[in-house]
């Protein structure tokens, strides 16, 4: 048996036993309702009312075996399918299918795509292009990211006639994508997922009504329906720690990543990823939190590949909350303009050295602050929501930073060892 490509079979005694069919396609039962022709290297068709010719993939490749030859990267097991017939009668009409699959190229390749073969002497041709200029009947290509994906499509009569296009079908593709059709001659454009039919003329007279630069597919991505990322919290449970988020748009193609610190924020950990499924609603439980202040944030990846991220927040677990807070020190507190840290060393090193406390108002010498040059501290000032407004390192138990800029609230500053990684203190600041 051969298999092959038949976009529009015309025969008043054997229409009803034609059949498409594809060897990749329908390897993936995604074109159900295809129907196979048995052959054995060219189909003929007799009958006084053929007016097209079945479209075969023939390749004398060694490797090939039938047609079909072994594709090094495999297709995603899901395609959409967007079929398009050219209408004149009911005897006369061409079909072409464009599968939307996330494996597969813009460019022409045997094992996805079948190309066109014109009928002969046909009263009417479809085909679509691939992105390198092959006319083809089977047209996979992937969903398009931020920037549109334009199939031209080639149409052909043999006389000036009224033509429909017809939308046979239309798999469920996400509601992210627009889908037109567009037709540049009459400076026009329909929209696939609401209108099935499109009539037009051609006019033999004017080769801008036909041919490959009157209409194209156009499939855009729609900025209202993007993900949105509505609430993200954490909250303790008796189980460890409950994490939820909100979501809108975010389909079956967002993959979520729970993630969780507990160093100050310096390094995140993956604790579990997951797919969307469009319910809207997520949950994960971090059944072993450290004992530590951990932070948890969500880590978003679109179907574009963008990363996005939650904002932060902590849960603390264990009598760590004086500890860390007692490591350093802020001043003045209350700020507006300057504001002053200093580590207490003693509280996370070996080093006997004791820093002056806020009421003092004043810096460690330089010489009690040499013993720990090697460490080499990152300074983190973060938002309420948990973002990062300002960063900094020091190579000193000391540090002074400008704040002015920043808008009135209350902030938190974390520090952390570069050396371990470990979160050396966390406390919070007001700034008038």
């Amino acid at each position: 048996m051969l298999i092959g490509i038949l976009p529009a079979y015309k025969s008043a005694g054997a229409a009803s036993s034609a059949k498409i069919s594809h060897p990749v396609l329908n390897r993936m039962s995604i074109l159900s309702n295809a129907r196979v022709l048995k052959s054995s290297h060219s189909i003929h068709i007799a009958g006084p009312n053929i007016s097209k010719r079945a479209a075969v993939n023939l390749n004398h490749d060694p490797n090939v075996i039938g047609n079909y030859k072994p594709k090094p990267a495999a297709l995603d097991s899901v395609t959409k399918l967007l079929r398009l017939q050219l209408y004149l009668d009911q005897y006369n009409y061409d079909e072409i299918v464009i599968g939307f699959n996330s494996g597969a190229k813009t460019t022409y390749d045997f094992n996805e795509d079948s190309k066109y073969l014109p009928g002969i002497n046909a009263a009417e041709g479809l085909a679509s292009y691939s992105s390198d200029g092959v006319p083809l009947s089977i047209n996979l290509v992937p969903l398009p990211k931020q920037n549109p994906e334009v199939i031209k499509l080639d149409v052909e009569a043999q006389n000036s006639e009224s033509f429909t296009f017809k939308r046979t079908q239309l798999d469920q593709i996400p509601q992210i994508y627009n889908i037109w059709l567009k037709d540049n001659y009459k400076k026009d454009s329909v929209n696939l997922r609401i209108d099935s039919d499109y009539t037009f003329n051609v006019n033999k007279s004017d080769s801008a009504t036909f041919g490959s630069n009157r209409f194209s597919v156009i499939i855009s991505q729609e900025p209202a329906a993007t993900f949105k990322l509505l609430d993200f919290n954490a909250a303790k449970a008796s189980n460890g720690a409950q994490i939820s988020w909100d979501t809108k748009n975010e389909e079956s193609y967002t993959i979520f990543s729970v993630e969780r610190s507990s160093d100050g924020g310096s390094i995140f950990e993956t604790l579990d990823s997951l797919k969307s499924t469009g319910a809207g609603d997520y949950n994960y439980t971090d059944n072993n939190p450290p004992a530590a202040s951990d932070e948890y944030r969500l880590k978003i990846t679109d179907l574009n590949g963008a990363v996005s991220f939650s904002n932060a927040v902590t849960l603390i677990y264990g009598n760590v909350a004086n500890t860390i807070s007692g490591n350093i020190s802020i001043y003045p507190n209350p700020t507006s303009n300057i504001i002053n840290l200093a580590i207490n060393q003693s509280g996370n090193t070996s080093s006997t050295n004791t820093l002056t406390t806020q009421s003092t108002g004043s810096f460690p010498s330089l010489a009690a602050s040499a013993a720990n040059t090697n460490a080499m501290y990152n300074i983190k000032i973060v938002s309420t929501s948990g973002s990062v407004i300002k960063a900094a390192t020091s190579s000193t138990a000391t540090w002074q930073g400008n704040i002015a800029s920043l808008l009135p609230g209350t902030y938190i500053i974390t520090v952390t060892n570069n050396t371990d990684k470990k979160l050396v203190g966390r406390s919070t600041f007001v700034k008038l």
